[in-house]
């Protein structure tokens, strides 16, 4: 899987962690709507992998236990008239829409 501008950034501490979800939620694209003044205009995916080494006595490794976890944040669904959206912003929130429709076809035929 290809993702333009992911980056994978090694961290050993949950502040580490903490630090690096901010600077990605300040680069989150957000836009002021009727509804909200800081609408999310994106989807963002967070994925935390986690290494536990063991180690002997000795300090030779002797196993390493590894789990992942997708932290996922969709922007929410627009109702153009609510939010008052035009131009690039109601073009914006036809974009987000579409994808959670898209995304609902994909979890149903998962699910079936």
């Amino acid at each position: 899987m290809y993702v333009e501008g992911l980056s994978d950034i090694p961290v050993s501490s949950y502040d580490e962690i903490e630090r690096q979800i901010n600077i990605g939620t300040s680069n989150r694209t957000i836009g002021n709507t009727n509804m909200n003044a800081t609408s999310s205009r994106a989807h963002t995916v967070t994925l935390i992998k986690f290494t536990q080494k063991f180690f002997d006595q000795a300090g030779k490794p002797i196993k390493a236990l590894k789990s992942n976890i997708n932290l996922i944040d969709l922007a929410g669904s627009e109702r153009a008239a609510s939010t008052g959206a035009s131009g690039d912003r109601l073009k914006e929130g036809a974009s987000i829409n579409k994808s959670l429709m898209i995304l609902g076809k994909v979890i149903s035929a998962l699910a079936e």
